[in-house]
């Protein structure tokens, strides 16, 4: 078999192929687009494709720090292909090339956990589609912070919104580059509303009506997010105004959203939830991109069995300094923590104890001493994600 990149002559087989695996419609979708942005890798069996993979370059942030990232979508193997190994086989070929590419760690929504897990990622978020009454925000006010419908000129403040609290967590991705070249956060919904207070923008709210005024009808929140208080209070309450004509609003959150400590009514329900998982493509190149606790100066010894990329094996010394890491190659240690590469996953993004990676068995040998680094290292925060891909 050929494992080769995508070009245009496929667009047809691969649209089939994904029509089948996800039920995907075959028209009227987003253009097939190659380029250094996508890399749509194939497995070909002379002139059948048997098997593909897409590589998305998006950077995540983690640490405060921006963390290149291969976002991995359209997995899929032809219904006579499947049982063979293939699906690895296309993955592990673009785990190896993204990191060629640059890529340090790998993320993706996961359809096949087995899959996934014994190629090395972990679950470490998960994208929440949920529900809850209008009427839950009757009685919201916000004191010193006014609301406005935003305007094209906006699009800059908006974006900066989204990049402030993006960066004091972890995972949501930049939303820029390539890979979100066009998006325009306020042309893209039926409505975006932003807060301001003291003349500049606080936070936003973009939102879809959708159809009819009755007792199913539903506005659709697509982000809410804020760096004040008052401002979440201020687009909460533009939400809940709707509430005699869309008695349910729907919106996405992630991780924790502080969306859940102003909303004063009851009935929030969660309808799906998109489990989001990690993977370290290039275990030294993933400790120095993202940003580390700067109070903290610590070192703990690490061992790392890695068969799918092996060039991440090998005995480690983790070192963090004010603000920045490294990862030292050293002798066997006897006191090294030994963490699996899905253990690695869960660490990097950070926000769950050593403690819990042990129960987990993620976590082996080491030390308490050990044990303390690593939670310090890693303390969070809790992992998030707000865009689907």
């Amino acid at each position: 078999m050929e494992l080769r990149l995508l070009t245009e002559a496929d667009e047809a087989s691969s649209t089939l192929m994904s029509h089948h695996a996800f039920g995907s419609p075959t028209g009227g979708q987003v253009a097939f687009t190659i380029g250094p942005h996508i890399r749509r890798w194939g497995l070909f069996d002379g002139k059948v494709l048997a098997a593909k993979a897409n590589d998305r370059s998006y950077d995540s942030w983690i640490g405060g720090r921006r963390v290149p990232t291969a976002g991995v979508a359209g997995v899929a193997v032809a219904p006579e292909y499947r049982g063979g190994g293939l699906a690895r086989r296309v993955m592990t070929h673009l785990l190896d090339q993204a990191r060629q590419r640059g890529a340090v760690i790998s993320t993706l929504f996961r359809t096949a956990p087995a899959l996934y897990r014994s190629l090395g990622f972990e679950q470490v978020a998960e994208l929440t589609d949920a529900a809850f009454p209008a009427a839950a925000l009757r009685g919201i006010r916000a004191a010193h912070t006014t609301v406005r419908r935003a305007t094209g000129a906006d699009a800059a403040a908006v974006h900066a919104v989204y990049a402030a609290v993006a960066a004091e967590g972890s995972g949501l991705l930049s939303r820029d580059g390539d890979s979100f070249s066009g998006a325009d956060p306020i042309a893209a919904t039926d409505g975006c509303t932003v807060a301001e207070a003291d003349g500049r923008v606080v936070g936003y709210v973009s939102w879809n009506r959708g159809t009819g005024y009755s007792g199913t009808a539903a506005l659709t929140v697509v982000d809410l997010l804020s760096t004040t208080a008052d401002g979440y209070r201020a687009l909460l309450s533009v939400v809940g105004s709707f509430d005699a004509v869309t008695p349910t609003i729907r919106i996405r959150t992630s991780g924790t959203d502080p969306i859940h400590w102003f909303i004063p009514g009851t009935g929030f329900s969660v309808e799906q939830v998109r489990p989001y998982m990690l993977r370290v493509v290039d275990v030294a190149g993933a400790v120095a991109a993202r940003g580390w606790p700067t109070g903290l100066t610590a070192d703990v010894p690490l061992s790392l069995d890695d068969p799918v990329c092996p060039w991440n094996s090998g005995s480690y010394r983790l070192v963090v300094d004010g603000g920045q890491a490294r990862l030292e190659s050293v002798e066997p240690d006897d006191e090294a923590c030994v963490v699996t590469p899905s253990g690695l996953a869960v660490l990097y993004a950070g926000g769950v104890p050593a403690a819990t990676l042990r129960r987990g068995g993620l976590l082996a040998a080491g030390t308490r001493a050990g044990d303390a680094v690593l939670d310090a290292a890693f303390a969070g925060p809790r992992p998030a994600v707000l865009d689907y891909f």
